[in-house]
């Protein structure tokens, strides 16, 4: 055995598949829910009301530093959190606690979250009912792969910026617990694994730096969230010929710059990857019918290499997945176009199997009123991408976009302890963090540190041109 199968009981029960004798055979008779065997993405395929779109990461911040602390807390109310302190301190006269209150609300809340601008309170934060940006929280830490230096980092940092009075009785006032690290089991799958060093990298320098604001951290979780996921669009749309670690070329535009449809940041950028965004429900299903097994979890790639280790595998696996098909459509009465979807030629028999699988699934999607809940799921990621990276250019539509606040804080990080860099060398640092830029841009984006009078010029060579440091 190969050490692949699939389990149709395990399936039946995590998708909640009903026999016939139930149902009537034409009717769809299984519910579409990932994440229990394979965790991809971490997306509902509900509506923005059950599960909202996370727009900003500064909602992800505190609990990414929980996740990497390894603690939790209680949700903090602001009359409870007042009356803690209250105890701890003596206030004769009645009027000044209303005082002692405002000066808390103002301090530490931000509406009726707590919310604080130390880096040791960072993880004590609270975003009422935002299970999605716990969530997002979760994935980013899952999957940018901190550690436990990364958590040694994290105090050392506290240490630097100690509390003051009030911010230390705030702290000794919350109930928190120190709790085990994700499971295997909670953890989401890494289908890119050349990313996280570089974050590690970054985030390891922002701690050591000063960058501890939660707009800092809230940008570099930014970027490494559309880094991160769209790289994952692009590569499981190549099924079994993607790799775990090559990453393609995504084209941005200066925020102020015109550009025209034959631009790269036209061909290859936003119109580049809106379409493999609109697939990943699909991908998301796929996967999790895969992976129906006690086995850990496997993605296409893993798949296409155990298949090739010998031919009698290959088919072995690819009859597992035909299988896996086979019970899967079996449930979905209410589709009958399956016969018509041809194979199509993959990178060994088994990848030709998972892209059948694939086709199959999202053609139900597509061509039944279940689109929606597709769409549900891939909007919570493109309409973050909407909002943060791309801008509507009109007549060449729409395209990533970098704003100068994203440029100053590349630049930053590209920079890190250097009073300068080559202008070359800079643009590769972006390049290194998933931002690439065409000629035009580049030029463009030399005028604007010119503009600012960062640019230290040895010739007009771009080799010898620097870029200082950005205080």
């Amino acid at each position: 055995m190969s050490g692949y199968y699939f389990d149709e009981d395990l399936f039946k029960s995590n998708f909640n598949a009903k026999e016939p004798g139930t149902k009537s055979e034409d009717s769809y008779r299984l519910n579409h829910v990932p994440d229990k065997c394979f965790k991809l993405f971490p997306y509902k395929a509900t509506t923005r009301k059950a599960s909202p779109i996370v727009y900003e990461l500064a909602d992800a911040v505190s609990g990414f530093f929980r996740n990497s602390l390894n603690i939790s807390a209680e949700t903090l109310n602001f009359e409870e959190l007042c009356m803690r302190i209250q105890d701890k301190i003596e206030i004769d006269d009645p009027d000044d606690v209303e005082v002692f209150k405002d000066i808390i609300r103002s301090l530490f809340f931000k509406e009726d979250n707590f919310q604080a601008n130390n880096i040791g309170l960072y993880a004590y934060q609270t975003i009422v009912d935002n299970k999605s940006a716990d969530r997002i929280a979760d994935f980013l830490y899952c999957v940018l792969g901190l550690d436990d230096e990364d958590k040694e980092n994290i105090k050392r940092a506290e240490r630097e910026y100690p509390f003051n009075v009030l911010e230390k009785m705030v702290v000794d006032s919350i109930e928190t617990h120190e709790e085990r690290a994700l499971s295997d089991d909670d953890r989401y799958f890494k289908v890119k694994r050349s990313i996280q060093q570089r974050f590690k990298e970054d985030f390891r320098f922002m701690l050591s730096s000063g960058m501890t604001s939660v707009d800092d951290f809230s940008n570099l979780l930014a970027f490494y969230y559309f880094y991160y996921v769209s790289q994952c669009t692009l590569t499981l749309d190549l099924f079994g010929n993607g790799s775990h670690n090559k990453l393609e070329k995504l084209y941005f535009a200066l925020d102020w710059e015109k550009v025209s449809k034959n631009r790269q940041c036209c061909i290859e950028g936003w119109d580049k990857l809106a379409n493999n965004i609109s697939r990943m429900f699909s991908h998301a299903i796929t996967l999790e019918i895969l992976n129906q097994n006690d086995k850990p979890m496997m993605d296409y790639i893993d798949f296409k290499e155990l298949a090739d280790s010998s031919a009698d595998m290959d088919v072995e696996i690819a009859n597992e997945v035909k299988k896996a098909e086979q019970v899967y459509t079996s449930f979905i009465g209410d589709y009958k176009r399956f016969d018509a979807i041809g194979y199509i030629p993959g990178a060994n028999l088994t990848d030709s199997a998972i892209r059948h699988l694939f086709e199959c699934v999202l053609a139900q999607f597509n061509e039944t009123d279940r689109k929606r809940a597709s769409q549900f799921y891939s909007e919570k990621f493109s309409e973050f991408c909407k909002y943060r990276f791309v801008k509507n250019r009109k007549k060449s539509g729409l395209v990533l976009n970098l704003t100068e606040r994203d440029i100053i804080f590349l630049t930053k990080l590209a920079l890190r302890d250097m009073e300068k860099i080559r202008l070359n060398e800079m643009y590769a640092q972006y390049e290194l963090r998933g931002v690439y830029l065409d000629s035009t841009s580049k030029s463009l984006l030399q005028e604007f540190f010119t503009k600012l009078n960062l640019i230290d010029k040895k010739s007009d060579s771009g080799d010898a041109q620097y870029v200082k440091r950005i205080l």
